[in-house]
C-alpha cells in the first residue's frame, strides 16, 4: 500500500492549522500510552473536539508497522471502512504467518460536535518491536469538506515537540511492567472494564481458567441497554475456539438443563441481562488452548443492532463462582 496518498497536501495542512489555532493545545491522543512487545492492545482514540465550531464527521487513522491483525470497533452513528496492504515484517499468530492486514481505519458519516469529546477504538497485537521503541499511529479528523486536522507529526529528538504529534505508543518491559501477567499488555485492566458501543454497554466481562485439555469453557458478563429501542445479542466468536454459542442454564422437573438461545438474547431498552454461572452464558466450543488464570480472552460479541463489539475478558481461577475470587 503506497502510504504518500495519506499525508495532507500543504494547502490543507495550512487551512487545519489555522482552523484549529484555538484549540491547538488539545490534542488527539491514546487513553492508554504504554503496551509490552508481543501483547494485544486496545487501540482507544481520543478525539477532544472538533473543527473550530464545526463538527467532526469522519476520523481516519493509520496504523504503525508493529501493530497487527487490527479490528476495529463500530461506532454508533458512523459507517466503519478499512483500507489493507502488506506489512514490512511478517507476523506470525497461532502457527499461521500473516503477510499483509488492516493498515488504515476510516470512521465516517457521523457527528461529534465541536464542544464534545468522542473515543474510536482498535484492537490488534503488538509485535516485531522491544522494549524502549515506540509507535505512532497518525490520526485525521475532516469536518465536512473545508476543515480537516491531521495529527501526524513524529517528534524528532533535540527539536520542539510538533503543534500536531501523531499518537504515541511507549513499549515497555522488564521492571516497568512488573505488575503485568507475561505476555499481556499493560492495558489489560482497562480492558476488562466497561466498554461502550452505541447504545450497549458491557460490564463485568470475565471467563475461568479451564483444566488443561479441557474443550469448552464460559464466559460472563453484564450487558445494559441505556438506549429507547430493544436489542438483542444474536452471535459471538473467538480466536481461542471454534465455536462460540450464548447459552441458558435452567432447572426443569429437577434436571438442569442447558440450551443454545438460537433466537439471541434480548437486552430490552433500558434492562440490564446479567450472564453468568448458572444462567445466561457464553459458551466457547472446541478450545484451541488452555485458558490459564490472568489470561485475557477476546470475544466479539454481535448484537442486532449495535453490531460486533470486542471485549476483553480476564480469566479467574479454576472453578471461581464470580470474577470476585480473581486476582484482577
Amino acid at each position: 500500500m503506497n502510504t504518500a496518498k495519506f499525508f495532507a497536501a500543504p494547502a490543507v495542512a495550512a487551512l487545519s492549522i489555522a482552523l484549529f489555532s484555538g484549540n491547538a493545545l488539545a490534542h488527539a491522543t491514546l487513553e492508554t500510552g504504554v503496551a509490552q512487545p508481543d501483547s494485544y492492545y486496545k487501540a482507544v482514540v481520543r478525539v477532544p473536539h472538533g473543527c473550530d465550531g464545526m463538527a467532526t464527521n469522519k476520523l481516519v487513522v493509520e496504523l504503525p508497522e508493529g501493530f497487527y491483525n487490527a479490528k476495529p470497533m463500530s461506532h454508533h452513528g458512523f459507517a466503519l471502512s478499512v483500507e489493507k496492504g502488506a506489512y514490512e515484517k511478517m507476523f506470525t499468530s497461532h502457527g499461521k504467518d500473516y503477510s499483509e492486514g488492516v493498515k488504515r481505519v476510516i470512521w465516517d458519516g457521523g457527528v461529534v460536535e465541536d464542544w464534545a469529546y468522542d473515543e474510536f477504538v482498535i484492537r490488534g497485537k503488538i509485535a516485531n518491536v522491544a522494549a524502549g521503541d515506540t509507535l505512532y499511529f497518525k490520526a485525521t479528523q475532516y469536518c465536512g469538506d473545508a476543515a480537516s486536522v491531521a495529527w501526524d507529526q513524529i517528534p524528532v529528538a533535540g527539536e520542539d515537540r510538533p503543534a500536531h504529534p501523531a499518537l504515541a505508543l511507549k513499549i515497555e518491559g522488564g521492571a516497568d511492567v512488573a505488575d503485568a501477567h507475561a505476555g499481556h499488555d499493560m492495558s489489560k485492566d482497562k480492558m476488562a472494564e466497561m466498554v461502550m458501543a452505541g447504545d450497549i454497554k458491557i460490564e463485568k466481562a470475565w471467563t475461568r481458567a479451564t483444566p488443561n485439555g479441557a474443550k469448552a469453557g464460559g464466559a460472563f458478563l453484564l450487558v445494559t441497554n441505556m438506549g429507547d429501542n430493544a436489542d438483542r445479542l444474536i452471535a459471538a466468536s473467538s480466536d481461542v475456539a471454534a465455536k462460540v454459542e450464548i447459552h441458558e442454564m435452567s432447572m426443569k422437573d429437577g434436571v438442569m438443563k442447558m440450551q443454545q438461545l438460537e433466537a439471541g438474547l434480548e437486552i430490552a431498552p433500558g434492562a440490564s441481562v446479567e450472564l453468568k454461572p448458572g444462567g445466561f452464558h457464553i459458551m466457547m466450543m472446541g478450545l484451541n488452548k488452555t485458558i490459564a488464570e490472568g489470561d485475557m480472552v477476546h470475544i466479539t460479541l454481535e448484537f442486532e443492532k449495535t453490531g460486533k463489539v470486542d471485549v476483553m475478558f480476564p480469566a479467574a481461577p479454576l472453578g471461581a463462582p464470580s470474577m470476585d475470587h480473581s486476582k484482577h
